[in-house]
């Protein structure tokens, strides 16, 4: 089983505790963001200000699911059925989304 650095440094408690918190904390502050971009009342303002808002919720809310998916895996370790930790998919997404909301940030400011 392929496993991140924080699945070995971190006592099986802390994992389930942290991860949960930060999941649950970084996932609340990512769906704003996200909403507020795909919400079809809200107000959309130019689209660089509404995809740096949409690549900011989709940076967050994958962050979010790092994190739960990590507090998942804790919680099954052992277990005969475990859910393994997230894949590098999960931190490419997080990380596409945070570059085009750093693009569209930079676009934003210069014009």
């Amino acid at each position: 089983m392929k496993t991140t650095a924080l699945m070995h440094t971190s006592p099986r408690q802390r994992r389930i505790t942290w991860g949960f918190g930060l999941a649950v904390g970084i996932g609340m502050i990512g769906f704003g963001p996200l909403f507020a971009s795909l919400w079809p009342g809200f107000d959309h303002s130019p689209w660089d200000v509404n995809t740096m808002l949409l690549g900011l919720g989709v940076g967050l809310c994958t962050i979010s699911y790092i994190f739960g998916r990590v507090a998942v895996a804790a919680v099954t370790e052992g277990r005969r059925n475990a859910v393994s930790p997230p894949t590098r998919r999960a931190y490419f997404v997080a990380g596409g989304g945070f570059a085009v909301a750093a693009l569209c940030l930079a676009i934003a400011l210069s014009s």
